[in-house]
């Protein structure tokens, strides 16, 4: 009987342990609906930089983009309607892991108008617990995160998101 019991127990442990490695050890702030959003500074691709705290007051719309991710070119398109049609959210493009030269090429190759903030060493990334992309973060007013999904959107889909369910 207890030789049975042993390897269950070493994997109730090695979960247990897992799982608190993976939450509680790292100290962050969670970044689930209902948190505070993590402030943040990064730069664009010509050196200016943004913190998010400063845009406290407006709904922000976080979308973590790279241009080897065919789903987030996919999905450029419908994010450059939504940032040039919709003016009561902020739109920011937070390029993960990108270099400077390639962000520079990719908006002069599809003259986007869109501010993209180079997350190169992926800290704001990781802070934010993005695994895949493209992930869209949608924060209201307070600077607390409303809306978190994993996946490409549409213009429309962000609208009525912010609309019927970001604390305006």
């Amino acid at each position: 009987m207890g030789k049975k019991l042993v390897p269950i127990l070493v994997i109730v442990i090695v979960v247990g342990v897992f799982g608190f490695l993976m939450n509680g050890l790292s100290g962050k702030a969670s970044t689930t609906p209902g948190d505070q959003a993590i402030d943040f500074e990064l730069k664009d691709i010509d050196g200016k930089s943004y913190r998010l705290s400063d845009l406290r007051g407006q709904t922000v719309v976080l979308n973590f983009f790279a241009t080897w991710c065919q789903p987030c070119i996919d999905e450029a398109p419908e994010l450059e309607a939504f940032g040039n049609d919709y003016p009561d959210a902020k739109l920011i493009i937070v390029a993960r892991g990108e270099s400077k030269k390639r962000m520079e090429k990719y908006i002069n190759e599809t003259d986007s108008k869109l501010l993209y903030l180079l997350d190169t060493k992926e800290t704001v990334s990781k802070d934010y617990s993005v695994i895949g992309q493209p992930e869209t973060i949608i924060i209201n007013k307070d600077g607390t995160i409303d809306e978190r999904f994993t996946g490409p959107t549409t213009k429309d889909n962000l609208i009525k998101l912010i609309e019927e369910n970001v604390s305006l």
